[in-house]
């Protein structure tokens, strides 16, 4: 992609006018969402079988991924926007004549509209999935403050850039975002010209924290941790909670730095292995902040994963930095499941958490923590359902 300012600015009016967003809403009442955060692709390729033309060729192309004829593109974008969607390098023409994005959707999400990559579940996936969206996006989203006015706000690991826009959106003065991959940086800059918000609002490619200045610091931060890399070398960790979510543990050494003396802020951590709602990874990460000063608090969800798909996804994993199976990667994936079932106290499964952390008032209880969430369903209410 290209960042071209007016041409985005032709593109968001194209959009309004046509009420993307509205539409494509309507067609979440139809559509199941998948855990991917995505509608499911063949129920999705069939409603949109049931839209006019003009919104079925916008559909096809930027919500399903699809290549669509020229004649059928032209008849449903206009010329200047269609030059627009060029310019920025959103639409290409292949050699068939067909039209095509280069493996990006356009989603509307909480009252934006973003560009992202095709999900690695759609067949219309053609390159590789970069600029991660998914489910967790939204639980993150919809934890924000209603205002953030007047703040300094770091959006850590940024992905698309959702989180960084609703702080923009919602009032803070300044927004840095942080993310690893040079396109999804890239492509986040353009969503925050796609929406207006380009004034207040940066990007920076950087791993963990590199990219933070020394002495810049922040009133609000947001992380979104990635569950890859699930260990953070290939080797058997010293406990559980060195499973998944290793770029936090990065993270939180070098950023009560960088905490402004009123800070707040959300971390979200994935499929973390716990025991009753409680994980080893929230223990830590508390420990980690009530030692610099700060309260937590957490909501704790039991995830749908089980061991078994866990390590499916760890050998994967493996396998990939591996460069394919070996059996060194083989035994690092058992010595996991070791570690797993030798787990004190046992555990019980696998949460997903926000932990939210505020500097200490000087009137409140040292290290107190309240976990909060929906609990796992039991025999007895399942039983009541019936």
């Amino acid at each position: 992609m290209k960042i071209h300012a007016p041409a985005l600015s032709v593109i968001r009016e194209f959009l309004d006018d046509a009420l993307y967003a509205l539409v494509d809403l309507r067609l979440s009442f139809e559509v199941e969402r998948a855990p991917t955060g995505f509608p499911r692709f063949q129920p999705l390729q069939q409603i949109v079988g049931r839209l006019d033309a003009s919104h079925q060729v916008l559909f096809r192309l930027f919500r399903v991924g699809e290549a669509v004829d020229d004649a059928a593109v032209r008849a449903a974008i206009p010329g200047r926007v269609l030059e627009a969607l060029q310019e920025v390098e959103l639409l290409e023409r292949e050699a068939s004549g067909q039209w095509r994005t280069p493996s990006l959707l356009i989603v509307p999400a909480e009252g934006m509209n973003l560009i992202v990559s095709v999900p690695a579940s759609y067949p219309t996936l053609t390159r590789p999935c970069l600029t991660w969206f998914d489910l967790s996006s939204f639980v993150v989203a919809r934890a924000l403050p209603g205002s953030l006015q007047g703040q300094r706000v770091l959006d850590i690991c940024s992905g698309s850039g959702l989180q960084s826009l609703l702080c923009a959106a919602r009032g803070a003065s300044h927004v840095v975002g942080l993310e690893l991959h040079e396109d999804a940086v890239l492509i986040s800059r353009a969503n925050a010209h796609l929406n207006g918000l380009d004034a207040r609002v940066e990007f920076r490619a950087s791993n963990a924290l590199s990219a933070v200045k020394d002495g810049e610091t922040f009133d609000f931060v947001v992380c979104n941790t990635p569950y890859d890399p699930m260990l953070g070398a290939l080797e058997v960790p010293a406990s559980v909670e060195g499973v998944g979510n290793s770029v936090l543990w990065t993270v939180l050494e070098r950023l009560p730095a960088h905490l402004s003396p009123r800070a707040r802020g959300i971390l979200g951590t994935w499929r973390a292995v716990g025991h009753q709602g409680s994980t080893a990874a929230l223990r830590r990460a508390s420990e980690r902040l009530e030692k610099e000063g700060f309260s937590t608090s957490a909501y704790v969800d039991r995830a749908p994963d089980t061991v078994e798909s866990v390590l499916k996804t760890l050998q994967g994993h493996v396998d990939q930095r591996e460069g394919g199976p070996t059996p060194r990667g083989a035994e690092l994936v058992q010595g996991v499941r070791a570690l797993f079932q030798g787990s004190q106290p046992p555990m019980d499964g696998f949460y997903n958490q926000l932990i939210f952390f505020r500097k200490e008032r000087p009137d409140a209880p040292v290290g107190s923590r309240a976990i909060f969430g929906l609990s796992a369903p039991t025999p007895a209410n399942t039983a009541s359902k019936a």
